[in-house]
Parts: C-alpha cells; structure tokens; sequence
C-alpha cells in the first residue's frame, strides 16, 4: 500500500493537471482510529504529511493525527474538518482502528458509517486496539516506521513468517461474514507494548459484538484450522529436567466436516524439528514416528482447546454452521457447539537432511 501511495505522490507531482500547492491542499489519511467514551466517539485521523526538501521536487513523508469528538460517528468525522487546514482525502486510507468499547458494542454502527459513506474505499484492513485507545495506537511512531498505519498492516501481512497471530481481510469480507448466517468475524488485536505497536491476537464476534480476545497460540491454531496463510506455527512437549522438543509446522491442509452425529477435522500437516534438548536419535526413522505420534496428540489437544472457546462464546469463525446448512439445507446452524469433534491428522516430520546411513 505504501508503494500505492508514493506512486500516487508521483502522479501528482509529475502530471499537468496538479502541482505540489494542490497536493499540499489535500490531508491524505492513512489510518483511522475510533474510540467509545463517555458516550460520545473520538475519531483519530492519522494524515500523512509532504514537505518539499530544498529546492527540488522531491517529497518526504511523515505523519501526525488530529482528532475530534461527536455524539455519533458523523459528527466526530464532520467536527475533524473543523480543525483541519487541508481537504481530507480517503482514497488512501489502509486501516481503521476500533477500540473494545467499540469493538463490544458499537461496532454494528460504526460498519454502517462506513459501508454508505461514499468517500470510502472498502479495501481497508478492520483492527481492534486493546488496552490503549485507538487514538494512542495511530500516535505511536518511531524512527524506522514514522507512519503507525503502514507499520501496522506491515505487521498483518507478514506475520505469517513468525509465530504470531496475524490475521487481515479486508472491511467488506469481515462484513459479509458478520452478516451471513452460520458464520462469524474475526479481527485481528494490537496493543501498545513499551511505546510499539504490538500483535497480540485475534478477536472473536458473534453478530456485531466482540466475545473474547484469544491470545497468539490460540490465534495461530485458529489460523491452521481455517487454513489462512501460516508458514511457522510452533508446538512443544516437554521431557525429563525442564528439556523439551519443538517443532516447527510450515505446512497444513485442514478440513473441517459437520454431520448430524458430530464434525470431524481432517488433514494433513507437514512440520520440521526447530529445538531438541530431550535427546531424541533423530539418526533413526522410529525416532521420527514416534515423534510424530506424540506431536499429532499434542496438536490435537490444542485444536480442541481452541475449539471448546469458540463452543462456550458461541462464535462460529470456522463457518462450522454454514459448512452445515450447504450440506444438508437444514437451518442448523449452532448444531456443532454440542457436538463431539473427531480428529483425523496426518502429522509428517521432515527428516530430510537429519537421518545418516551408516555403512
């Protein structure tokens, strides 16, 4: 998006119909935050500012925020144009950031905002900040990311390399999710930790109100589940003396499959050793299916917590309702959360490279 952005800076700058005194008339905004409290909204632009460097026609970029409050969404939007100098421009927008307070019982409002404000683009990532305001979280900069909201879709689109909880689609999807019965929204949840903006998981709904924040393993295993884009995912068992064994899962392909008696979860994982301090032989190939075993009830031990949280929030974020109602045409759609679940994984640790014939 940032390149999208610069570009557009340079079709400004390049092009007839504009120069650099137009462009400085326009207060294009990155980010957007939105806080709840004391029943009324604060609404946070963050704008990306250009200045000219000495005589050239090259721009720098930086940001700063403005905000304002309202009674409603459109107030606190409208009253932000009262202190602003500049036309404000939303073509650019990457993110929008809700608070909890929002995110719990405001949110249905807020989605309406921006579905029928035409100045939207709906290509825009939905995020929620917890114990910090959305404002403070589109303040915070620093020297390598001076923009909060570059940094932050950043984090979302490659959290996928790291044992993190990343999880992004774009306004419209998370409401057609919302919206459509037998399926429920996600979101992904960033707090300000030591002044940095961190990733700290995903946030559940059910309709419009957020049920409960699962923290980064529980996120990553929801992740695997609904087979979104996880490259590292990592699981332990440990052993005698505090020692444990890692492994790394690169690779998965999970299937989830109601029926009238229970939903069976199915598929394949592929993952790599990352840590061994229990001393396993992984000169022999039993040592491998042994591990193998172990680490398939492992995972499926996780898998079942996660889904127990999504059972007692009653939030379906894996369409489990959905999947349902497709297969049978039956209006069934919390028939999975009294449900037994079975499990069906075919874990495979890569020996490539770790196994020595000897002759």
């Amino acid at each position: 998006m940032k390149k999208i952005f610069l570009l557009f800076i340079l079709t400004f700058l390049l092009s007839g119909c504009y120069d650099y005194n137009e462009l400085n008339d326009l207060a294009i905004i990155s980010g957007i935050g939105i806080d709840y409290t004391n029943d009324k909204y604060e609404v946070t632009f963050e704008i990306m500012s250009t200045k000219k460097e000495g005589d050239s026609s090259s721009a720098s970029t930086s940001s700063y925020t403005v905000s304002s409050k309202g009674k409603t969404v459109f107030e606190a939007f409208s009253n932000n144009g009262n202190i602003m100098d500049k036309v404000p421009y939303y073509d650019h927008v990457e993110v929008v950031v809700i608070d909890e307070e929002v995110a719990k019982n405001h949110l249905e409002e807020v989605a309406e905002f921006l579905i029928r404000n035409s100045k939207f683009r709906n290509e825009v990532y939905l995020t929620i900040s917890s114990n910090t305001k959305a404002k403070d979280l589109l303040s915070a900069s620093f020297k390598e990311k001076p923009d909060a909201s570059s940094f932050i879709v950043g984090l979302l689109e490659h959290s996928s390399n790291s044992s993190s909880a990343g999880y992004y689609d774009i306004f419209t999807e998370t409401l057609n999710n919302i919206l459509t019965k037998g399926k429920d929204a996600r979101l992904p949840v960033f707090t300000l930790k030591d002044k940095k903006i961190s990733l700290i998981g995903i946030g559940l709904f059910k309709d419009f109100k957020l049920q409960t924040i699962l923290d980064n393993k529980s996120s990553v295993i929801l992740n695997i589940l609904s087979n979104f884009n996880v490259e590292t995912a990592l699981f332990e068992k440990s052993c005698a003396s505090n020692n444990k064994t890692v492994i790394s899962i690169y690779e998965s392909n999970i299937s989830i499959e109601p029926n009238n008696k229970n939903t069976i979860i199915s598929g394949n994982i592929s993952a790599r050793i990352n840590e061994d301090t229990c001393n396993y032989d992984l000169k022999k190939t039993n040592t491998y299916e042994l591990l193998e075993d172990q680490f398939t009830k492992v995972i499926t031990e996780d898998f079942n917590n996660t889904i127990n949280n999504l059972k007692l929030y009653q939030t379906d974020i894996l369409s489990i309702g959905k999947s349902y109602y497709n297969k049978y045409r039956k209006p069934y759609y919390n028939l999975w959360i009294n449900q037994d679940f079975i499990y069906d994984i075919d874990l495979k640790i890569n020996k490539k490279g770790l196994i020595f014939e000897v002759n």
